[in-house]
């Protein structure tokens, strides 16, 4: 392997940036150098993120113009935005002027005015989280795949909310005002009829998004819309079921993936159902498969009967 400037290890650079640094074309095609994008290469493993999809986007970014912004579902990946399954995995860049960026694995955009705000991520530059929202909405089944409206309210609940953790939760990427203020510079534009019926059905604190197509789903059963996290004083303090009709005394919990794989958690919610049926709340446990289209029916009728 041929000895390469310390700057170089694991770094992205161009073919030019080679050229200037020593390396011929015959080195910079040798097996030990990746070619993760047509004119891109990478030796080494200093410079790397650990995370595949952000040394993804790093490796592009050596080859786009210095005004590109990722966006779109790169945008959203990279801050962490929940996105419905099945989105394929090209990165989205955003560029200035007439013409969008034209490369293999890469969905580019176009905008006609200067970007009013960016930010950084990771070290590279993406669109803000409320540009990014508003952009999913102009995805299409060509373009990354259409991102339906109850999947945009899913996304914006995180943006609000703000991710759950053990130690708490995370400052909120966004704020409603936010939002408004991003889908009013949209306008009319592609998606515009999606996003006003999402914003007013964003709500805060949202843990995932299963928890906001249940919500949505029980409404579009013609239910009443239940409380978000509602407040709940048990013997042990207060706890906060993901959904709830407090009045009717009947609550809801959605069980995913993590509480079968985590015993922690488990142990958790089953203490939490106890100290809420103590109290005199019947306790709906829903899982993936109350979500469909067959489930929701079947669940929103034991529901209904609850409530009555």
């Amino acid at each position: 392997m041929v000895a390469l400037p310390p700057w170089m290890d694991g770094v992205p650079f161009s073919l030019a940036q080679g050229r200037e640094a020593g390396l011929s074309d015959a080195v910079m095609r040798r097996r030990g150098f990746e070619r993760p994008h047509w004119g891109v290469r990478v030796a080494g493993a200093g410079g790397r993120s650990g995370d595949d999809f952000v040394d993804r986007c790093w490796s592009l970014r050596v080859a786009l113009p210095p005004d590109a912004l990722l966006s779109h579902a790169t945008a959203a990946r990279l801050w962490g935005m929940p996105l419905p399954p099945g989105i394929p995995d090209e990165l989205h860049v955003l560029t200035e002027g007439t013409v969008a960026v034209r490369r293999r694995g890469v969905v580019g955009w176009r905008r006609s005015s200067p970007q009013g705000s960016a930010a950084i991520v990771h070290g590279l530059p993406v669109t803000t989280p409320a540009d990014t929202w508003v952009s999913l909405a102009t995805m299409t089944a060509g373009r990354g795949r259409s991102v339906g409206r109850e999947w945009l309210v899913a996304t914006a609940d995180f943006l609000v909310s703000g991710r759950r953790t053990r130690f708490g939760r995370e400052a909120a990427l966004a704020t409603m005002d936010d939002l408004a203020a991003a889908l009013r510079t949209h306008g009319s534009r592609r998606g515009a009829a999606l996003l006003r019926w999402a914003l007013p059905r964003v709500r805060t604190p949202v843990d995932s998004p299963p928890e906001t197509l249940l919500r949505l789903g029980l409404v579009r059963e013609r239910l009443p819309e239940p409380a978000v996290q509602p407040a709940v004083l048990t013997a042990a303090g207060v706890r906060h079921p993901d959904l709830g009709y407090i009045e009717r005394r009947v609550l809801l919990e959605y069980l995913g993936d993590v509480h079968r794989s985590d015993r922690r958690t488990w142990l958790q919610d089953l203490q939490r159902v106890r100290l809420f049926e103590d109290q005199g709340f019947r306790v709906v446990l829903v899982g993936a498969a109350d979500l469909s289209s067959d489930g929701l029916r079947l669940l929103s009728a034991h529901v209904r009967r609850l409530l009555a």
